[in-house]
């Protein structure tokens, strides 16, 4: 039925089937009603909302579902996103039209939100029941069973067994024992309907059944925000503010597995879809359980970690751009076969992409709106050792000033992603003598440019008292940046000169593509590079010449690589597609490529750049005090913790270089070099121990081994070595079992081409074991991230440092051994781990809030460690695939 043709006597056609859209429909009003469930239960917005409120609630709700589901389905009609499932198709147009259908009834009708959530539920048991109905009269093209099953009747036993209770100790009462008739009539009745009837009728209706029954218990406010039971042999008891969410979680999840069953034409097929959606929605329980641990610190310290918090809407789109990159890498994978289970898969491939574009459409109406989202809460310090409650909120604003850091993190890891996807060019089109000369210019021009920089560096701006700088280094300046943007013209010029753009012109022109785009971004580095140098920023009218050229090449780039998109779409041939393929992303990689320049511009010069409206700053939007600043002892406002954020970066990055190389060095003799026997079975017993061994062990080796031989005080230094021998351990037993894994025919046939151990070693054996030794790294590094023992035995507790150690600072040359020293290295620094432990565990200079604050914040750095660790080996992993 649902991706087959339908007979004549059918409600409907196969092109034009309306029983699974209306299907596809309740699937989504049952995620909505899960979603929303969600949030009532997170308290992100009340049960009692109404009115005004409850229209605005949904009305964000809209937006955010309509861009995140636009979003897709734009890159869907790009042919970027392969989204051909009907079904994935259905439930995302189902959602629009049940959201749209919730904001058009809460505007218009006076209801809280609760009385909504039991309408939810009472409209899917409709679509349920109506689905069995339709199928049992042979209206629909269905394959059912001649029954649900036992399962299926002792399921849905036990759950009319409970309802039944509830139902009767609330008719009757519990002291009666009329209850229990009550309750076991509910569970026969349930299960004789599921079994003794046909599959449809036997899946649907007693589903229909229980989903009603929640929905009028919600609706009638027999369960209602002031409900409460307060059991005798149980302390604390249950609100209706608990329970209505409950309701709506279980209904939607057994509303959504009937209505999938149904989606699938029931029978072995039905069970199959069915079944595989409910496991998914337990996966994703499983997550959120996990996520539950996570939100426990995250609740209690996100209050006093994000006082304060401010950020533009167009900073926040910044940040926002790698991320959704990521998620459309993620949703163009392949969503496996053409099979039951291809819907799920290009469903949940795509839902990254949807819930980053619900963000983007999020921030883009704030910008523009020009209405700030303001979240107010409030948070904890400690005043005189006394508790005080201060006001703060969380806001969005719409501002268009974009800070230089902000956009040149972005735009790098943007350039690389996309730089990535570039095949080749190399022997594509013609080159002419013209741009053989050209090619030929560039290296000189950089060259040029690079002597004026050491010039300026070694004898100043004015050698000789000549004036160099102020008139050579200007003529060199403006002559490169007009010479940069012309290089960035050369691909569109490209495809544009004689008849227009045409394929043709495209693929004959290959060679324009590589030398504008490197040219003109190697061009623009080195004036970059050369105006701070030099002292000297070229104004065009009221703005700065080198931003202006830059801006203006991002756009002709952009625009070059949207005229050949849209020209690829109508190619078939693969080579020309490929060919227009590689310079659709040279395209896109030299639009990144400019901004980036456009941002470094500004942080070497320190002059701002704005355009229509939007500003590229030395300062941007964001304020995070919590980890922008450092403890103020005596300020009105309680400071940051950023000397403890620095300090646990470098313990993990020291620790880390001193294990990895000596752990993965260790696995590759003990695996390929040394003789399997005693030693090695001893080695690995002993490393086993080793990473069992408690943590405060290796910090009193620290404190009475280490500390004496580097200057006998407490040091970043003991710090990092402490926790590298903690990590090395697992480094090593990880890497020697990714090795070992290794195929002894890759060894085999490297051998047989005439490569000798270390290059076999070096080239195959190491890139094929790298995603395990990568697992092994991130496992090792969540651990050291977050060891507190060791570290107050080797580093101290300092709490609320006012300086961040300068580690890159301290390196200082002398001419006598041992040549190199680092003072920084040899002094304590605070850290999140001992930041936690003197605040909440030891009780000590600071409040609760704090206390929980660091924690949430440690929380971070580790997972963004993990996030490092768990890209390089995806990283890995892939390349493997595709070599």
């Amino acid at each position: 039925m649902s991706e087959g043709y339908a007979d004549k006597n059918a409600l409907v056609a196969a092109e034009s089937n309306v029983f699974d859209r209306g299907l596809d429909a309740a699937i989504a009003t049952s995620v909505v009603g899960f979603t929303i469930g969600m949030l009532t239960l997170g308290k992100v917005v009340g049960l009692d909302t109404s009115g005004t409120a409850l229209g605005e609630f949904f009305l964000t709700l809209l937006g955010v579902v309509v861009g995140g589901i636009g979003l897709v389905g734009l890159f869907s009609y790009a042919n970027v996103v392969p989204v051909t499932s009907r079904r994935v198709r259905g439930i995302a147009l189902g959602m629009i039209i049940s959201v749209t259908g919730l904001t058009v009834l809460t505007s218009a009708v006076d209801l809280n939100l609760a009385t909504v959530l039991g309408l939810i539920l009472l409209v899917q048991a409709a679509a349920i029941a109506t689905a069995g109905i339709t199928s049992r009269l042979g209206l629909v093209d269905s394959e059912p069973n001649a029954s649900a099953g036992l399962l299926a009747g002792l399921v849905f036993g036990v759950i009319g067994l409970f309802i039944g209770a509830a139902l009767g100790g609330t008719l009757v009462g519990f002291d009666s024992v009329a209850w229990i008739a009550v309750a076991l009539v509910a569970a026969l009745v349930l299960t004789g309907i599921a079994v003794v009837p046909r599959e449809d009728v036997g899946s649907t209706l007693p589903a229909a059944i229980i989903i009603g029954v929640l929905g009028l218990t919600i609706v009638t406010a027999m369960i209602g925000l002031g409900w409460q039971w307060n059991p005798e042999n149980i302390e604390g008891g249950f609100t209706g503010g608990t329970v209505i969410p409950l309701f709506t979680l279980f209904g939607s999840l057994l509303g959504s597995w009937a209505a999938a069953k149904s989606r699938a034409g029931f029978g072995a097929r039905g069970r199959q879809y069915g079944a595989f959606f409910v496991i998914n929605l337990n996966a994703f329980l499983m997550v959120a359980v996990m996520i539950s641990i996570v939100l426990f610190v995250t609740v209690k310290g996100i209050g006093y970690a994000f006082h304060g918090f401010t950020i533009g809407a167009a900073s926040a789109l910044v940040l926002l751009t790698p991320v959704l990159v990521l998620a459309l890498d993620h949703a163009r994978s392949p969503a496996g076969t053409s099979e039951w289970h291809s819907a799920a898969r290009q469903f949940f491939r795509v839902l990254p992409l949807a819930a980053v574009g619900s963000l983007a459409a999020l921030l883009l109406s704030i910008v523009l709106t020009g209405e700030a989202f303001e979240f107010p809460f409030t948070y904890t310090v400690l005043v005189n050792r006394e508790n005080v409650v201060l006001d703060t909120l969380f806001s969005v604003t719409p501002g268009l000033k974009i800070g230089n850091l902000l956009v040149l993190i972005s735009g790098l890891l943007l350039f690389v992603y996309v730089i990535r996807q570039y095949g080749s060019l190399r022997n594509v089109g013609s080159l002419s003598d013209r741009l053989e000369t050209v090619r030929m210019v560039i290296p000189l021009a950089i060259g040029i440019m690079a002597v004026l920089n050491v010039g300026f560096l070694v004898f100043g701006k004015t050698p000789f008292g000549l004036p160099l700088a102020e008139t050579v280094g200007f003529a060199v300046i403006v002559a490169s940046t007009l010479g940069a943007g012309a290089l960035a013209a050369l691909p569109l010029a490209g495809v544009i000169a004689g008849d227009g753009p045409t394929v043709e012109n495209a693929t004959d022109r290959a060679q324009w593509f590589p030398v504008g785009v490197f040219g003109g971004l190697a061009v623009l580095v080195a004036v970059v590079f050369l105006e701070p140098v030099a002292g000297v920023n070229p104004t065009l009218g009221p703005a700065n010449l080198v931003p202006m050229v830059a801006l203006a090449a991002a756009v002709v780039s952009l625009a070059t690589a949207v005229v050949l998109a849209v020209a690829r779409r109508s190619v078939e041939e693969t080579v020309p597609s490929r060919v227009l393929g590689n310079q659709v992303v040279l395209g896109l990689a030299a639009t990144i490529g400019f901004v980036v320049l456009l941002a470094l511009h500004v942080a070497l010069t320190g002059a701002d750049f704005t355009i229509v409206g939007v500003t590229i700053g030395t300062t941007g939007t964001l304020s995070w005090p919590m980890t922008m600043s450092p403890y103020i002892p005596l300020g009105a406002e309680p400071g940051g913790i950023l000397p403890a954020v620095v300090g646990t970066i470098w313990l993990v990055i020291g620790a880390s270089l001193f294990a990895i190389p000596l752990g993965v060095g260790a696995a590759i003799f003990l695996t390929e070099y040394a003789e399997q026997g005693n030693f090695t079975s001893v080695v690995e017993v002993a490393t086993n121990a080793l990473w069992s061994t408690p943590s405060v062990v290796f910090g009193l080796f620290g404190a009475a081994f280490l500390i004496p031989r580097l200057g006998g005080d407490e040091s970043l230094l003991a710090g990092q070595l402490v926790l590298g021998f903690m990590l090395l351990p697992l480094v090593l037993i990880t890497s020697r079992e990714a090795i070992l894994a290794v195929p002894d025919e890759y060894r085999d046939a490297s051998a047989a081409l005439g490569v000798d151990q270390w290059e076999t070693v070096r080239s195959v054996v190491l890139p094929a074991a790298m995603p395990g030794v990568i697992t092994g790294v991130i496992l090792g590094v969540g651990r050291i991230a977050g060891e507190t023992a060791p570290l107050i035995l080797v580093l101290g507790s300092t709490l609320n440092s006012t300086r961040a150690i300068d580690v890159l600072g301290g390196f200082r040359f002398l001419d006598h051994p041992p040549f190199i020293v680092n003072e920084a290295l040899t002094q304590a620094s605070a850290s999140l781990p001992t930041q936690v432990w003197g605040v909440i565990g030891a009780g000590v200079s600071g409040s609760q809030s704090m206390g929980w604050a660091s924690a949430f914040i440690l929380l971070m750095v580790v997972l963004s460690f993990y996030t490092v660790g768990i890209v390089a080996r995806k990283y890995f992993r892939r390349k493997l695939d595709y070599e």
